[in-house]
């Protein structure tokens, strides 16, 4: 068991640690033009395989403990199997707009087999997960990251061309199924197809879709959108801090969220509503509190870390995004890792469909008016109104479930210590603490007190009942 959990802890590591890199490498590689034509590709490599697979991946999630004792082989016999099927009709549907219609750049044929690709590499690698083979889970996870972006930037040294990127990564993608799903895919050939297996995770995975649609248009539409608006220097700018700012708040939300979601649903069980709720309000605070301080020290330290990570054509350019794009993603993070893992704990799909279908549409709306009227700025503002009332609309309809009350009463505390946090920083800056140290090392000497006070403050004020975990530890 201890090596299962260390396996599983050094596959998540892996994948936040490993999509950093990977972003690391590509920007300091391709430069902001090219990377901003990377950027629209991978747009839609994410569409294909969140909204057509993902339902799926959930789906054999949701299902795996109950079939893992009784009929394993059937159940994934059928899984594989479906997920057989909506691969070929993608591929189906790409060969009939080959043959048919208008045919389309190789770039986007190259995305569409990497999109199927990468999903067929996140599948294994969850199968890895759920049968407890850490260590393959953490290879996978490895291989999928820093070792496809190595091999993506080797193929671009080679040639100077996007497609090869997308080629090369689907390859690597394909690799990665192999050593991830060998095992269980062995297991399914043993089995049947069955219809009930097939008609559960339909009705559970099918309601999902919106969810999927509507994250990819909030994580990845403003990129195609803004290549009709603005050259592609700007696009690669904004894609490369959009995605660094993604990846350390999902890091910072995931840290919690993973462990304590299982943990969530074992506890629904054990207490009454009224405690189950307080404990899920904490654990929502607790989360924000630590997305939070990530995000401060992330903003002081800016001048060293964007130039650092991105290069420095990129990162001289993408300080100034840096406070809009941690406000949004921080907005957009805790409505995705609290409110709909909420309507997911508490089996209100549909409800989480319906938002959803209303978040696509005004997503869709903001972003592409804001880009058309301003440019990148306009498609901030549109960023920023698509996440506020997509966050509104969340919490109206969780009232049932949700104590609003101790969450707004939390929130409150925690822009609190925020606040103080940040007059510490700009205290630390200006009374010259660090007068002795160079700009760089002052921004992360500053970043350091913004956190020390800000979880002193979180400490101090026992939100997300910190203080009282801490006590009972020691």
């Amino acid at each position: 068991m201890a090596r299962r959990g260390l396996g599983l802890a050094a596959g998540y590591a892996t994948s936040l640690i490993g999509g950093i890199g990977a972003l690391v490498l590509y920007a300091h590689v391709l430069g902001p033009a090219d990377y901003g034509r990377l950027a629209v590709y991978l747009a839609l490599v994410e569409a294909i395989q969140g909204v057509l697979f993902q339902w799926h991946r959930l789906a054999v999630v949701k299902f795996w403990a109950v079939n893992e004792d009784a009929d394993l082989a059937s159940y994934l016999a059928t899984s594989h199997l479906t997920w057989v099927g909506m691969a070929c009709v993608v591929v189906v549907a790409g060969l009939a707009i080959v043959t048919v219609g208008s045919r389309p750049p190789v770039e986007w044929l190259a995305a569409a087999a990497m999109g199927v690709g990468k999903s067929a590499a996140l599948y294994a690698q969850e199968l890895a997960r759920a049968s407890g083979a850490g260590l393959r889970y953490a290879v996978g996870s490895l291989l999928m990251t820093l070792v496809c972006a190595a091999v993506g930037v080797e193929a671009y040294r080679v040639s100077h061309s996007i497609v090869a990127i997308l080629v090369a990564s689907t390859v690597v993608f394909a690799c990665t199924a192999v050593v991830c799903g060998w095992r269980r895919g062995e297991t399914g050939l043993r089995g049947r197809f069955r219809r009930g297996h097939f008609r559960a995770m339909l009705r559970y995975g099918l309601p999902l879709i919106p969810v999927f649609v509507a994250t990819v248009a909030m994580t990845r539409l403003d990129r195609p959108i803004l290549a009709q608006f603005e050259p592609a220097r700007i696009v690669g700018i904004y894609a490369a801090t959009a995605t660094l700012v993604s990846n350390v708040i999902s890091a910072a939300c995931l840290l919690v969220v993973t462990p304590a979601y299982p943990w969530l649903l074992r506890e629904k069980e054990r207490r009454t509503a009224a405690d189950y709720r307080r404990l899920h309000v904490q654990t929502g605070l607790l989360m924000l509190g630590g997305v939070l301080a990530v995000s401060t020290s992330m903003y002081c330290a800016r001048g060293v870390a964007m130039p650092l990570l991105l290069g420095n054509d990129i990162g001289e350019a993408a300080q100034s995004l840096v406070l809009p794009l941690l406000a949004i993603t921080v907005v957009g993070g805790f409505r995705a890792h609290f409110f709909d893992q909420t309507y997911h704990l508490f089996s209100r799909t549909r409800t989480l469909m319906m938002l959803n279908l209303a978040t696509l549409g005004m997503a869709v709306t903001a972003l592409y008016v804001g880009a058309r009227i301003d440019g990148l700025n306009g498609l901030l503002v549109g960023l920023a109104v698509a996440n506020g009332l997509s966050l509104l609309l969340s919490a109206i309809f969780s009232r049932a479930f949700i104590d609003l009350r101790k969450l707004t009463d939390g929130i409150g505390l925690l822009l609190v210590v925020l606040v103080t946090a940040g007059i510490a920083g700009r205290l630390a800056a200006v009374m010259g603490w660090f007068r002795i140290l160079d700009d760089h090392l002052r921004g992360i000497a500053t970043a350091g007190i913004v956190a020390v006070v800000f979880a002193s403050g979180m400490y101090l004020a026992n939100i997300g009942a910190l203080r009282t975990m801490l006590s009972r530890r020691s």
